[in-house]
């Protein structure tokens, strides 16, 4: 289950005080129009506004749209919030940002009454009521983190979602090779290079072309799985050691666990 919490620091803002509540405002690094902004609200989108636009830019858009400076207190409690509730369905969290999170149920599912939609709902109704009530967020559910995240890009904002093998290929019929995390304008070039123009056509290329000659790498092979549903992103990032090493050459010195 990927978690997306929509506009993130302009939402948390607007929770905070009243009257920004269905404004079209920006949390912005500055207050000037050189000033970037880094977090349109909803509303702000609505008039084209994006993230990383200048203030300047965002006024020719919306001229009245207000502005605010970041408060990284602020959104850290707010993190520290979600991620609290996230822990009671599962205790394999892994924090993508601090506005995203995939909530591993592979180990809990089954301690929950209901399906993994009904979860879902739960911590929709929950982000309401024990963050905030103008707090929203987009959920999406897969059989890997790659599918999940998708699946909360579907119907952004406050959208929940599922992808699976009832699905994945419709869904992959209405996205484009960008549109899917982990591919960027290098890796499209790539894949263009060899009739893969989309994620429905970069499934249904086969293994050899993909590993051999698209990415000449392993990497066609991670592909490969990915876009089937095969879990291989969920990484260990286990906290490693470093002895410093001792002036004395009489002492070996020690590089790790």
């Amino acid at each position: 289950m990927h978690i997306d919490l929509n506009s993130c620091f302009a939402t948390i803002e607007q929770q905070a005080n009243p009257l920004l509540r269905g404004k079209p405002i920006v949390v912005a690094a500055y207050n000037s129009p050189n000033g970037c902004v880094v977090a349109p609200s909803i509303e702000a989108k609505q008039y084209g506004i994006k993230t990383g636009m200048t203030v300047r830019d965002a006024r020719l858009l919306y001229p009245p749209v207000i502005v605010r400076t970041p408060d990284p207190t602020k959104y850290r409690a707010v993190h520290m919030m979600f991620r609290r509730i996230f822990r009671d369905y599962s205790p394999d969290v892994t924090p993508k940002s601090i506005d995203e999170a995939v909530i591993d149920l592979t180990d809990t599912l089954g301690l929950f009454k209901g399906s993994i939609l009904d979860i879902g709902k739960q911590i929709k109704k929950r982000f309401r009521k024990e963050i905030g009530e103008w707090m929203v967020c987009s959920i999406g559910v897969g059989t890997n983190r790659f599918l999940a995240k998708l699946a909360a890009s579907l119907h952004k904002p406050d959208g929940l979602d599922v992808i699976d093998h009832t699905n994945v290929l419709e869904v992959y019929k209405r996205k484009t090779l960008l549109d899917l995390n982990g591919i960027n304008t290098r890796f499209q070039a790539r894949l263009n290079a060899y009739d893969i123009f989309t994620p429905l056509e970069f499934y249904n290329a086969p293994l050899e072309l993909l590993r051999k000659q698209v990415f000449q790498s392993i990497l066609g092979y991670y592909w490969y799985l990915r876009l089937r549903g095969h879990e291989i992103d969920a990484v260990d990032f286990k906290r490693k050691s470093f002895a410093i090493p001792m002036p004395s050459r009489s002492r070996p010195t020690t590089h790790g666990n």
